[in-house]
């Protein structure tokens, strides 16, 4: 046999796609000269493309064994130990490599790729600028250099680098891809959209589909992401990242009883999957199903986003025994709103235990004085908390005290104005109709842009008196508004949600987005017109509903339409002038 015929043959086959064939000649040479560097090679990297990681390095390993100054058996190992996520050991042989060939592009590259894996960003980019001087036409140099910058938080420059490497290789999908997942990182949407798609048809597969998906729910292309999201789950069945956001983006567009059947079909075969029991909690409470809702909601402890917030106690865990004789902790967890809307539960409490005491976000204490008097609260950080019998978490009250949509302690007032907040005789003093607003919620949910309005539409809904209760940088938004007297600018004189209680007592009418204010005044018992984006994701809000079983006060107006203000403005100003009439 002429083995470097035969291997000539086998490296002929391999770069025609004949892998069978290419296997059959590197083979045959292996059989008589089982030494053979180059045979062993080509046989790893046909290992690696089949997805055989532990044999390519094996066979890359024999290789180098036998030829220790080749740097090609070198990269080819560390290609393999990359395939088994043993980051270091193939770094160690991609340096090797350059230390053998200091002239190689590709072992550059290949090191690169595998600093960025192991989150070693700035190496990584530095590696691939020294592969794009040796190598400047070499597209994958580029898309690497992009993927350390896109990780180093310069999605902008990440974009460069890509539109880079497309233009020397057009047909580079993960260029295209990752293109895509920048300009996402950016909040360009259309743009990420298009580059997704492009990639796609290049070589479609369920991570693609999966990130076109979430491109798409953030562009609020709704209908089309569910189309994604179902592709994904075609291309890979067992995807729990698309299946949890296809339930998502359904329950938010109102198809709750599609959720729900797919949810409970994935915990068929994920029975134990914390995040398939938490958003089936989303789903059961948004159709007002609380008795399998909050129970299932208690699994929140066991998600990846939750377990960071677990808290340890020198106390047992309350599980809804009774209390006699027992001194309770009841402990902050979430936002404002939902501190504003669940320490309701607490006054149930105290006549059941020894002692109760209230752990909540600072700034709400001497609001939440006013729950009960025989209440001990304590603002996070301000005092050492008691060492009780029990604590609990305050959302986990509604499942522990058996809530159910016809349950829902929804009587109003249950918090007033404490002794000591901010005097507003003046504003409650004048004459004619005096409207609270608030146009945008806090700045850090990642749906605040599409929930939020303008302080504009607001300020010229109707012929009244309107009053910001406006915080943060959004009140900046209004300061013509507020130069010209067309809206009143309270936010300056509201220290914490007391002061804030005291200045919505003196108003007629609370008009806002879905936020704490939202609850403070529903809580507070006064008038409050609440609107909802279309999608939203508040699932004590539910859907289709204009009332709410939580505060009897409250009227929901909601987007017809996804981005559709307009029309809940102009149902906003008809129901103001009648509501200006009583």
């Amino acid at each position: 046999m002429d083995l470097e015929q035969e291997l000539r043959q086998g490296i002929e086959c391999h770069k025609a796609g004949r892998l069978g064939d290419a296997v059959r000649h590197y083979k045959a040479v292996l059989t008589q000269d089982p030494a053979n560097v180059d045979a062993l090679n080509m046989m790893s990297v046909l290992a690696l493309s089949a997805g055989d990681g532990q044999n390519a390095a094996s066979l890359a390993a024999a290789a180098m064994e036998r030829q220790p100054e080749w740097f090609l058996s070198h990269i080819n190992l560390g290609n393999a130990l990359q395939s088994l996520n043993r980051f270091p050991e193939a770094i160690d042989c991609f340096q090797k490599a350059i230390t053998l060939n200091p002239q190689s592009a590709e072992a550059y590259v290949n090191l690169s790729g595998a600093l960025n894996l192991d989150g070693r960003h700035d190496e990584a980019a530095d590696m691939a600028v020294q592969a794009i001087l040796i190598h400047p036409e070499m597209a994958d140099a580029h898309v690497n250099f992009g993927n350390a910058l896109l990780a180093l938080e310069s999605p902008g420059e990440a974009v460069e680098a890509y539109i880079k490497a497309t233009r020397l290789e057009p047909d580079n999908g993960l260029a295209w891809f990752n293109m895509g997942n920048a300009y996402a990182e950016m909040g360009i949407y259309d743009a990420a959209i298009d580059n997704f798609r492009h990639a796609i048809t290049l070589s479609d597969s369920s991570i693609r589909q999966y990130n076109l998906a979430n491109a798409l729910v953030a562009g609020q292309r709704f209908d089309e992401a569910v189309e994604a999201y179902e592709r994904a789950l075609v291309l890979d069945p067992g995807s729990l990242d698309a299946t949890v956001n296809l339930a998502a983006v359904l329950r938010d567009m109102g198809r709750l009883t599609e959720a729900e059947a797919i949810l409970r079909q994935a915990l068929g075969r994920f029975p134990d999957e914390p995040d398939l029991h938490w958003n089936l909690s989303l789903v059961l409470l948004t159709k007002g199903d609380y008795a399998e809702g909050w129970r299932e909601y208690e699994g929140r402890w066991r998600t990846a986003y939750f377990t960071r917030f677990i808290r340890q106690f020198p106390s047992i865990a309350w599980r809804g025994e009774p209390l006699d004789g027992l001194s309770l902790l009841v402990h902050a967890e979430q936002g404002f709103g939902d501190a504003l809307e669940m320490c309701r539960y607490v006054p149930l409490l105290v006549g059941r235990a020894a002692s109760v005491t209230l752990e909540c976000r600072k700034g709400l204490g001497r609001l939440f004085r006013t729950l009960d008097p025989r209440l001990v609260v304590v603002e996070a950080g301000e005092a050492p908390l008691p060492v009780c019998d029990r604590h609990v978490a305050l959302m986990s009250l509604p499942h522990l005290l058996g809530t159910t949509l016809e349950t829902v302690p929804a009587v109003v007032p249950y918090l007033s104005v404490p002794a000591g907040a901010a005097d507003f005789s003046d504003v409650a003093g004048l004459a004619g109709l005096k409207v609270g607003v608030v146009w945008s919620g806090s700045a850090t949910r990642r749906d605040n842009q599409s929930r939020s309005l303008r302080p504009h539409d607001l300020a010229d809904l109707a012929d009244c008196r309107i009053f910001s209760l406006q915080k943060g940088d959004a009140a900046a938004e209004a300061s013509d508004l507020f130069d010209h007297g067309r809206l009143v600018d309270l936010g300056p004189r509201l220290e914490d949600f007391a002061d804030t209680a005291a200045a919505v007592a003196a108003l007629d009418l609370v008009i806002t987005v879905d936020t704490a204010v939202a609850h403070l005044a529903g809580a507070l018992g006064k008038p409050v017109w609440i609107v909802l984006a279309n999608p939203t994701s508040a699932f004590l809000w539910m859907t289709g509903r204009s009332d709410s079983p939580w505060y009897p006060t409250a009227r929901l107006f909601r987007q017809a339409k996804p981005g559709d203000w307009a029309g809940v403005l102009a149902d906003l100003s008809q129901a103001l002038a009648a509501f200006a009439l009583l």
